[in-house]
């Protein structure tokens, strides 16, 4: 029997959560820690990937320099808050009849310690591959109950629309005021709220 269910992916890092300054920052003193000059540029562009990604991209090999950077994240946690319209939009897509999810990079101790009631967490520690791989999507489904043609999927990055779009999920690239490019974007929108009227256009299967 076909899934009626609708669902909506989110990516949590510069996506629903304004973490990306203090993701640089903490990246940046875990980077320092080993002896290595780091661009903030490149950890920008690099967030949202796996940590290890990041360490290979600098020309490291130590797996603790991400622990460092958790550590480091972690002492600036409290300071770190959501997009002012994640809450109210969120609301209105439980009023429309969504499930909501969240995929991340991030690790599943940090994840939890957000207030955010979600039907679906699926962190770094969940998955054997971590973005572009679409397995945290699939998992994130799987709790839903949705499948990709009934499921829309807003991230910060072509790392999080990449998988999307080999799913067959609607792909929608979300810039917070910021210039950016993907060549795996259904659409795009500046804020998270603007969400709601998007979905109005969108045939979902």
């Amino acid at each position: 029997m076909k899934s009626t269910a609708k669902g909506i992916i989110f990516d949590l890092d510069g996506t629903i959560w304004d973490s990306m300054p203090y993701r640089i920052k903490a990246w940046e003193m875990a980077f320092r820690d080993y002896g290595i000059d780091s661009d903030p540029e490149v950890i920008r562009l690099m967030i949202g990937y796996p940590g290890s990604m990041l360490i290979k991209k600098m020309n490291a090999r130590d797996p603790s320099i991400e622990m460092a950077e958790e550590r480091y994240f972690s002492g600036m946690f409290s300071d770190v808050k959501f997009f002012p319209d994640v809450a109210d939009t969120f609301k209105e897509l439980r009023n429309l009849g969504f499930k909501i999810a969240i995929v991340t990079s991030s690790r599943r101790a940090m994840a939890e310690r957000l207030d955010i009631q979600v039907d679906a967490l699926v962190t770094m520690d969940d998955v054997a591959n971590g973005k572009p791989d679409p397995e945290g999507y699939r998992k994130a489904m799987a709790v839903m109950g949705t499948s990709p043609g009934s499921t829309v999927v807003v991230g910060d990055i072509d790392n999080d629309l990449i998988p999307a779009k080999a799913l067959g999920s609607v792909a929608v690239l979300v810039t917070h005021g910021i210039k950016k490019e993907s060549k795996n974007m259904d659409y795009e929108i500046q804020n998270i709220g603007d969400l709601i009227g998007l979905l109005k256009k969108i045939k979902m299967a």
